[in-house]
């Protein structure tokens, strides 16, 4: 406890140490809430300081205190609603990544002078948890310069593999936040449309002893819920983030890992954000372990596990096939995150033969509504002829397995252009899909003999 006590110290007393074109680095999502409003106080006083994160679910005091961006710039690995309004402001960028490689980045020589992450309260032994994100906070210790970890008294307590503590050894500076308590977000609610995709979806979906990974959002979470209602069993868990909807399968019984071809019984996790339930239902919980995204996002540990599921959400798709998950035209929207490394993973172990359906025991989903409403009012197409200007394609056309839509599901594998647009386009809503394919005809995608009838 000496070595504790020792190390103790205020916000401001870190935040003193900062100095002009410093990097700074946050950590991941929750951010080190007593140390931010400590430093934003030395607004002035420093200069062309940079801070690195992912993610932040609140304002960070540093941005709110320099709108002028006078002493802080800031680089995000992925983007949420706080980040798009101070990248508009020209007083941050976004940090192109695949997020199980974050870690090598660090590695690899980034520069981190200073680095505050929260963490749990130290245990007996000496040792401070990462609680709910573990990611890649264990690399970006190791490249730092100056290590701070910052308590949060109501973290949950997570079981991992590795890199989910570190030892009090290895920290230079505590600082004990006990105003603060982790950010919560309730679940998000499936729409109508969210439904119809899911039925889709969890009838592609084993019902004994499959393997899933899921996304953000309400559609993931109604799969599951589905999944529950069809009767599914012993299903395994192998995903960068865990939801309130696994929570609820495994306390019904419905996912015990039996099955599972790789690490066997546990449910496999890097990063959890939502409710206080869900915390309270992940602490010291022996069934998940926790690791870092270099180990879940790995494609070959991926496909180490005998039929994966992997369903994600994107934003847009183009009539080739390419998908865009993190931009709308030029502006960033989210980021990379796993989806391209789920992708890829879970394809590696598809194995031949005809289960029920037809499909292949191991796939990648990506889903998405066909249809928005923009800020007028009119309704749009997310599938469009080509990507938009800008747009980033987050997922490559030769990588994309299946594609599903409240209209049907398309695989995409093998099949030429002209496939392809047909494919596609019967996933559109139908008040568009002549226009698609006018202006496929157009581009030489789809000659006569592949048109007439197919549609």
């Amino acid at each position: 406890m000496s070595r504790y006590g020792n190390k103790l110290a205020t916000p401001e007393q870190v935040a003193s140490l900062v100095r002009d074109g410093m990097w700074v680095d946050y950590g991941t999502v929750q951010m080190p809430r007593a140390f931010d409003r400590a430093l934003a106080q030395r607004v002035g006083e420093i200069k062309n300081v940079k801070i690195r994160t992912l993610g932040h679910l609140t304002p960070l005091e540093v941005m709110e205190k320099d709108p002028d961006a006078k002493s802080f710039w800031l680089g995000n690995w992925h983007i949420l609603g706080w980040t798009r309004k101070y990248i508009a402001e020209n007083r941050g960028t976004h940090i192109p990544y695949n997020f199980g490689e974050a870690a090598r980045y660090y590695r690899d020589g980034l520069d981190v002078d200073i680095a505050v992450q929260i963490v749990t309260p130290m245990d007996k032994h000496g040792y401070f948890n990462f609680g709910p994100l573990c990611n890649f906070k264990k690399a970006v210790f190791e490249r730092a310069k100056i290590i701070v970890v910052e308590v949060v008294e109501d973290m949950p307590w997570c079981y991992g593999g590795y890199d989910e503590c570190i030892h009090i050894s290895e920290v230079d500076y505590v600082i004990e936040n006990k105003t603060d308590k982790l950010i919560t977000i309730p679940s998000p609610q499936p729409t109508e449309v969210e439904k119809k995709i899911a039925e889709y979806i969890a009838e592609m979906i084993p019902k004994d002893g499959p393997t899933i990974q899921i996304g953000i959002g309400g559609l993931p979470d109604t799969v599951l819920r589905l999944l529950a209602d069809s009767g599914a069993r012993d299903i395994g868990i192998h995903t960068e983030m865990v939801t309130e909807g696994i929570a609820d399968l495994h306390e019904a019984g419905l996912i015990t890992g039996k099955k599972k071809s790789f690490l066997p019984g546990k449910i496999v996790w890097a990063f959890a954000i939502g409710s206080r339930k869900l915390y309270d239902w992940i602490d010291h919980n022996p069934a998940l372990a926790m690791y870092p995204v270099e180990f879940t996002n790995d494609p070959y540990i991926i496909a180490m596990n005998k039929d994966l599921i992997s369903i994600n959400a994107c934003l847009g798709v183009d009539l080739q096939g390419q998908v865009s998950s993190e931009s709308i035209g030029p502006s960033q929207y989210s980021g990379t995150g796993g989806q391209l490394a789920f992708v890829r993973g879970a394809y590696y172990r598809a194995t031949k033969g005809q289960p029920p359906l037809g499909y292949p025991e191991s796939k990648s989903i990506l889903a998405f509504q066909s249809t928005y409403t923009d800020k007028h009012g009119k309704l749009k197409s997310k599938i469009t002829p080509t990507l938009p200007p800008g747009e980033i394609v987050t997922v490559p056309r030769v990588d994309v397995s299946y594609l599903v839509t409240e209209n049907g599901v398309a695989y995409l594998k093998g099949l030429s252009i002209p496939e392809r647009v047909l494919a596609i386009t019967k996933l559109a809503h139908p008040d568009f899909r002549d226009e698609l394919l006018e202006e496929a005809k157009k581009m030489h995608w789809l000659n006569k003999q592949w048109f007439l009838g197919s549609i």
